[in-house]
C-alpha cells in the first residue's frame, strides 16, 4: 500500500501527451531562441533553474529533491512563478521540512534506485519514488504519475562546468566540481536512464534527449572516457525538430 499523501495521489492521470524536463546545464542557454516555443508546452524544471532570469517561460512544474534545510526550501519558493506546481521529493521516514508551496512526495532510500526497482509512476499506485541519481530523472517519475508518456530532456550535460544561471561556475554547492562523466557518476546515471527508457517504452511511451553533445545521447563523444566505455542510452532528437 502506498504511503504517498493524498495531494499527489489526486493528480494521477490528470494530464497526457508530452513533457519537457529541464536540467540546469548551461547548454540550454544556447537553445534560448527555441525555449520561447515551450511556453505552450508542459515543462518540468528543477533546482536552480529559476535563478536563470532569461528563462522565457514559467515551468508548468518544478521539483526539488532531498532538501533538509528549511531555509533553503523557503528560498526556492520563487513566488513570482505564479501558477507553477511545485514538488518536494524527500527520503521516506526522514523529518524533512515542509513548505506549503510544495506538494510533498516520499522518496526511497538512495540504495533503492530506478535501475534495481523500476521507473515509478506508470502504474495505478504510486510507489515510494526511487532515485534516478539526477533530479530531472527523479522528476520524470512524477510526470509519469501525472499521465505524461512522452519525455524530452534538456540540459543533461557531459560535465558539470556550470549552470544556466552561472555558466562559468566550477562549484556544485557541495564540495566543488562534480564531473558527470566520472565513472561512478556516469555509470549510476546511465543505469537508471537505461531502465527508465525500457520501462517507459514497455507501456508505449518514449524517452529522448534534446541536449546537444549530452551526457547520455549519441551526439556526445563515444568510446573510452575516463576509463569507462561510454554508450548512448538516450536517443538524441533536436529540439527544433520536436517543436516543428
Amino acid at each position: 500500500m502506498t504511503r504517498q499523501p493524498q495531494s499527489i495521489r489526486d493528480l494521477h492521470n490528470t494530464c497526457s501527451g508530452r513533457v519537457f524536463i529541464l536540467g540546469n546545464g548551461p547548454s540550454i542557454r544556447d537553445q534560448l531562441p527555441l525555449l520561447h516555443k515551450l511556453r505552450g508546452e508542459a515543462t518540468f524544471g528543477c533546482n536552480t533553474l529559476l535563478s536563470w532570469k532569461e528563462l522565457p517561460f514559467t515551468p508548468t512544474y518544478y521539483g526539488v529533491t532531498d532538501i533538509n534545510d528549511a531555509s533553503v526550501l523557503n528560498r526556492v519558493v520563487y513566488p513570482e512563478a505564479e501558477g507553477m506546481v511545485r514538488f518536494h521529493i524527500g527520503w521516506a521516514g526522514e523529518q524533512y521540512p515542509r513548505n506549503e508551496a510544495f506538494i510533498w512526495i516520499e522518496k526511497a532510500h538512495d540504495s533503492i534506485q530506478i535501475w534495481n526497482s523500476g521507473f515509478a509512476g506508470l502504474r495505478d499506485e504510486l510507489e515510494i519514488i526511487p532515485t534516478g541519481r539526477t533530479t530531472p530523472l527523479t522528476n520524470a517519475q512524477v510526470a509519469a504519475w501525472l499521465g505524461y508518456r512522452e519525455f524530452y530532456f534538456l540540459g543533461i550535460e557531459q560535465t558539470t562546468t556550470g549552470y544556466a544561471h552561472a555558466p562559468n561556475s566550477s562549484e556544485n554547492g557541495l564540495r566543488g566540481l562534480v564531473r558527470n562523466d566520472h565513472p561512478r557518476i556516469y555509470n549510476g546515471v546511465a543505469l537508471n536512464f537505461a531502465k527508465a527508457v525500457a520501462d517507459v517504452e514497455s507501456v508505449g511511451g518514449t524517452m529522448m534527449d534534446c541536449t546537444p553533445n549530452g551526457l547520455l545521447n549519441d551526439t556526445g563523444r563515444d568510446g573510452i572516457r575516463r576509463g569507462i566505455q561510454r554508450k548512448a542510452v538516450l536517443k538524441y532528437v533536436p529540439l527544433e525538430e520536436v517543436l516543428a
